[in-house]
């Protein structure tokens, strides 16, 4: 059976597209599932690059400056060995998918899950590892036939099995008897994408340490098509990565795509509020509920994923995630992370125009990865409580990667920095006008950044000299004191334009589909356009992480970024108060509506 999207013809498609994927450290080995030949396994060399020290024939610029040559060999201590630590995943995605544009699968299967287990103690990441308590009920969700399951656990024998078209209850005797017949389903229903709510913290967790300790390791990793389960210790909010399929949990997805802070993340407040659903109401608690009355419990328990479904009815997260993951090339179960989701999209690119990355500023200089500094962030405005009749609110277009684009931002631009006797992640004061109001003959301090170490320089310079090497050099000057080069685009800037450019074609055909009431499109279109917006503001906060493979490694351009954000937010509230305690002051009624053509 073909499952699908929705509609999946609204897609533009390439022969074979990924579905998931999965490297195995172990064995060197690459796991790729299509939507057209399925799981295929093989083993993959991807290219490095050795830095040289002029051009010669068959090398590649670096983004960095400088030359290098292809190679297949691996040496982990060679300092001039480039893209030697891209993530494996990455690497095959980029070198199999770059060419392709906005695209996406033509089918997925989508299985929504909650698990229900007895109560016990406050569920910690210790609590959940040792998952001590018997696992009562399993619901799932197959989107594509809009069938229900609930496997429930039924000492009494006293249930009946119900199969319906779109609902089975199947009562088991035994703990273990309810989790083979699940996985048993599992299997059969081969889902691409399991989604949950809150399942990265406890759901799957739980469920792989409960199966692991009721039925050994070798039948729980069968929550795996490819039998093969990671424990990831370092993260005690996701600790569980189940190879071969991607586990999507709708509370992470929420909190990335809608900004906003709710009042409470609750699937049954978030229910309420968006799809007008909540949980199934119930006294006492659900230990109660189990022995008095199983069939709520039932209700209670397959109403969970119900509410999951509508959520992703009206929200589209799902769809949104794998749009966001293809135009990356990233697999789906990282698009929570900003670093790699913007690391894929500039591979992606830089691939596409033959040019080689550097490697991540910690891996030349791990001792970056030790800094504790901080940089600033929005500008907050402190209110002043009264009651005001002339209040202008200001909204700038995409601020900070608006300011990304104007000041030619980059790590292969950065120059430098002027160096201040503060923090200089704070200095928000510097622009070339501001400069030119110093003395001249003023000897200051500027750093350099080694875009081979990663490591700061200082030199001194008049203030003079540096404001006509700004000049002569049309060099952007951030707020920060950070200066770029214009005489070539970053990547970044290429990119964020590409994507504003995009954005703007997609909510064209917005509207052009609502004028023609044609909702199909109109939501698909919606769609697109809301995935470009994401990747535009989530590209500034990556600047921030010292390992981030496309920054400075020392907040540089993150400092430049913000604190230009601050200047520009205060200088127009006194740009905008002047002109309302000014000339707009003076006018009256009839002008003012004149002036704005209100």
């Amino acid at each position: 059976m073909v499952k699908g999207l929705g509609k999946p013809s609204l897609f533009s498609f390439i022969t074979v597209m990924y579905q998931s994927i999965y490297y195995d450290y172990q064995t060197y080995t690459y796991h790729l599932r299509d939507d057209v030949e399925g799981w295929s396994e093989f083993k993959y060399q991807p290219t490095y690059f050795k830095r040289v020290d002029d051009y010669e024939e068959g090398a590649a610029p670096v983004l960095t400056g400088g030359w290098a040559r292809p190679t297949k060999k691996f040496d982990k201590e060679d300092s001039n060995l480039l893209e030697k630590d891209i993530n494996k995943e990455l690497v095959l995605l980029r070198d199999l998918y770059y060419e392709e544009d906005d695209v996406v699968p033509t089918y997925q299967n989508i299985l929504f899950l909650d698990i229900e287990i007895e109560m016990g103690g406050a569920l910690t990441p210790e609590y959940i590892k040792s998952a001590p308590m018997p696992i009562t009920a399993i619901a799932l969700l197959d989107k594509t036939t809009k069938t229900k399951v609930c496997f429930i656990l039924d000492k009494s024998k006293e249930l009946k099995e119900v199969i319906t078209d779109d609902k089975q209850i199947i009562p088991c005797e035994t703990e273990k008897d309810l989790c083979l017949k699940f996985l048993d389903k599992l299997e059969e229903l081969d889902p691409t994408i399991i989604v949950t709510y809150n399942g990265c913290f406890f759901d799957i967790p739980y469920l792989y340490f409960r199966l692991e300790k009721i039925l050994g390791t070798k039948v729980a990793v069968r929550l795996s098509p490819l039998k093969k389960v990671n424990y990831q210790e370092y993260d005690p909010e996701n600790p569980i990565r189940l190879a071969g399929v991607n586990h999507l949990d709708y509370i992470l997805l929420f909190k990335k795509y809608i900004p906003k802070e709710e009042p409470s993340y609750k699937l049954g407040d978030i229910g309420t509020k968006y799809v007008k659903l909540g949980k199934v109401e119930y006294e006492g608690n659900l230990n109660q509920l189990f022995k008095s009355d199983i069939n709520t419990f039932i209700d209670y328990n397959m109403r969970d994923v119900e509410i999951i479904e509508k959520l992703d009815d009206k929200l589209k997260f799902i769809e949104l995630t794998v749009l966001l993951s293809h135009i990356c090339n990233i697999p789906y179960d990282q698009i929570y992370y900003n670093t790699v989701m913007n690391e894929g999209a500039i591979l992606k690119y830089l691939k596409r125009e033959g040019t080689v990355s550097p490697n991540k500023p910690t891996t030349h200089n791990p001792s970056l990865k030790h800094i504790k500094a901080s940089y600033a962030g929005g500008f907050i405005l402190e209110p002043i409580t009264g009651l005001y009749t002339d209040v202008i609110d200001l909204d700038f277009t995409s601020l900070y990667p608006s300011i990304i684009k104007s000041l030619n931002l980059g790590v292969e631009t950065l120059v430098g920095r002027i160096k201040v006797p503060v923090d200089p992640t704070y200095e928000q004061n510097h622009s070339l006008e501001k400069l030119k109001e110093r003395d001249a003959e003023e000897v200051i301090e500027i750093e350099r950044l080694n875009k081979r170490t990663y490591t700061l320089t200082q030199t001194t310079i008049k203030l003079g000299q540096l404001v006509k090497l700004i000049e002569d050099n049309n060099f952007t000057v951030a707020a920060s004191g950070a200066f770029f080069r214009t005489d070539e685009k970053s990547v970044v800037a290429k990119i964020l334009e590409g994507w504003f450019d995009k954005r703007e074609y997609y909510r064209g055909l917005k509207k052009k589909a609502g004028k023609a009431e044609d909702w199909a499109n109109y939501k698909l279109y919606d769609l697109f356009q809301h995935a470009f917006k994401i990747l535009q503001n989530a590209m500034y906060g990556t600047f921030a992480i010292n390992g981030w493979r496309y920054t400075d490694g020392n907040l540089i351009c993150s400092a430049a970024i913000t604190n230009s954000g601050q200047r520009l937010t205060q200088e127009s509230i006194v740009f905008v108060n002047s002109k309302i305690n000014g000339e707009y002051l003076k006018m009256d009624k009839a002008e003012l509506l004149e002036k704005f053509k209100l």
